[in-house]
C-alpha cells in the first residue's frame, strides 16, 4: 500500500510503497476512505510534538474494516468506522475509572510512534525499515489501530468524507463542550480561535443550547462561525471589551481556548465572568509553559481546566448521533479533498489558513 511518510522535520512529505502487518491481539486492520488534516500534525511535520521520524502522520479517518485481530468482538470486515486519535486500553487505572481519554498505557506510546504493544505495523517497502505513526498513521491507504479507538457509521453517514472530523475535532470539542465544562442551556460560551476544533466547539456549544460568541482573527472564518448561529468578535477590535458587552458586563460562563498560545491562554482568563470556567484545548509545542492572570482566577473563582478529547467507546457514538440528529454540520468545516500525492498542498492549505480542515482521499 501507499502511504505518505515524513522522512525527516521539516521537509515535505513523500508518498511511498509501504507493507502493513497483519493485527494483532485487540486490533483492526482498515481501509482509509479519507483522512483529515490537522493542526496537531503540522506539530509533528515540524518536531514541535516529537515523534520520532520516519512517520506516518494523520490520525482522524473514515475507513473499511479489512481485518479484525484477535479477541477484537462487534467488528468485522466491511464495516465503515470513525477512528478516534484516542487509543484507551481498557485495563489502566484511568480507564477502569471511566475516563479512558487520559489512558495511561495510551499516554505511554502516544509520542513514541507505535502501538499499545510498544511495536510498530509499518515497514518502508524499499528498505525494511520500521516506521512509526502519529495516533495512527492515516495518511495511507491502509492503517492498523486498536479496536477500542473506532466506532461504526451509520449506513446514511457513510459516503461523507467529512465525518473523518469526528474522531479529532468533533471529539476534542465534545470532550470540552460538554463533558469538561458541563455547559448548561443558556450558558454564555466564548470560543477562542476559529480553526477545525474551535468551530466545531462552536457548533457543540450551539448544540447544547448555549449562546455563542466566537473569537478570531480571520474574516472568512468569523463568517463562518456566524452562520452557525454564533455572535462573532474579531480579537484585534477589543474582545474583553465586546464580550462584556453582550454579557451585560458579568464575562463569559465558559470560555473555550482552541489555539494554544499564551496571548490566547491569557485572552481566554480575562474573558470568563467570577465563577467561569476556562477549558484549555489548544495544543502548544511539547514543554511549552503559558502564565497566567493568578490574582483574576483566585479572586474570580475561575476554574481552569485542560481537556483532552473525549471517550471513544462512549462519547463518539453520541457525536455521531448529534451529526445524525443535524446538529453537527462537519460540511461546513470541510475544506478541499486531495489525493494521497497531493498531501503536501493539504499541508500547506492548512497552514496558511486557507482551509480549515483539508480532507486527504487516498
Amino acid at each position: 500500500m501507499r502511504a505518505a511518510v515524513l522522512a525527516r522535520y521539516n521537509e515535505p512529505l513523500a508518498v511511498e510503497d509501504v507493507d502493513v502487518e497483519r493485527p494483532r491481539d485487540g486490533e483492526v486492520k482498515l481501509a482509509v476512505r479519507s483522512a483529515g488534516v490537522c493542526h496537531s500534525d503540522l506539530y509533528v511535520l515540524e518536531g514541535a510534538t516529537p515523534v520520532p521520524p520516519p512517520l506516518v502522520p494523520g490520525h482522524e479517518a473514515v475507513a473499511e474494516v479489512a481485518e479484525v485481530g484477535p479477541g477484537v468482538s462487534g467488528l468485522e470486515p466491511g464495516d465503515v468506522v470513525v477512528t478516534s486519535f484516542i487509543w484507551p486500553c481498557g485495563r489502566c487505572r484511568n480507564c477502569a475509572r471511566g475516563r479512558e481519554n487520559l489512558c495511561e498505557r495510551f499516554s505511554e506510546v502516544r509520542l513514541k510512534g507505535v502501538l499499545l504493544d510498544g511495536t510498530s505495523r509499518l515497514r518502508l517497502r524499499r528498505t525494511g525499515e520500521a516506521l512509526r505513526v502519529f495516533l495512527g498513521g492515516l495518511w495511507a491507504e491502509e492503517a492498523v489501530v486498536p479496536a477500542s479507538a473506532v466506532a461504526k457509521l451509520p449506513e446514511r453517514l457513510r459516503g461523507r468524507p467529512e465525518m473523518a472530523m469526528l474522531g479529532c475535532a468533533y471529539l476534542t470539542a465534545y470532550g470540552a463542550v460538554v463533558n469538561s465544562a458541563s455547559v448548561q442551556p443558556g450558558d454564555v460560551v466564548v470560543v477562542v480561535g476559529t480553526g477545525g476544533v474551535g468551530l466545531a466547539a462552536v457548533q457543540m456549544a450551539k448544540a447544547v443550547g448555549a449562546e455563542v460568541v466566537a473569537v478570531g482573527r480571520n474574516p472568512e472564518k468569523l463568517k463562518l462561525a456566524r452562520e452557525m448561529g454564533a455572535r462573532a468578535v474579531d480579537v484585534r477590535d477589543g474582545a474583553v471589551e465586546a464580550v462584556k458587552e453582550l454579557t451585560g458586563g458579568r464575562g463569559a460562563d465558559v470560555v473555550i481556548e482552541a489555539v494554544g498560545s499564551d496571548p490566547t491562554v491569557d485572552l481566554s482568563v480575562e474573558l470568563a465572568g467570577p465563577g467561569g470556567r476556562v477549558v484549555l484545548v489548544g495544543l502548544a509545542p511539547v514543554g511549552h509553559r503559558a502564565p497566567l492572570h493568578l490574582a483574576k482566577v483566585v479572586r474570580g473563582g475561575i476554574a481552569v481546566v485542560g481537556s483532552y478529547g473525549a471517550r471513544p467507546r462512549v462519547d463518539l457514538p453520541k457525536v455521531i448521533s448529534l451529526v445524525e440528529r443535524g446538529m453537527l454540520r462537519p460540511e461546513l468545516l470541510a475544506g478541499g479533498f486531495y489525493k494521497l500525492e497531493q498531501i503536501n498542498e493539504a499541508v500547506e492549505a492548512l497552514r496558511s489558513g486557507r482551509s480549515i480542515r483539508p480532507i486527504v482521499v487516498p
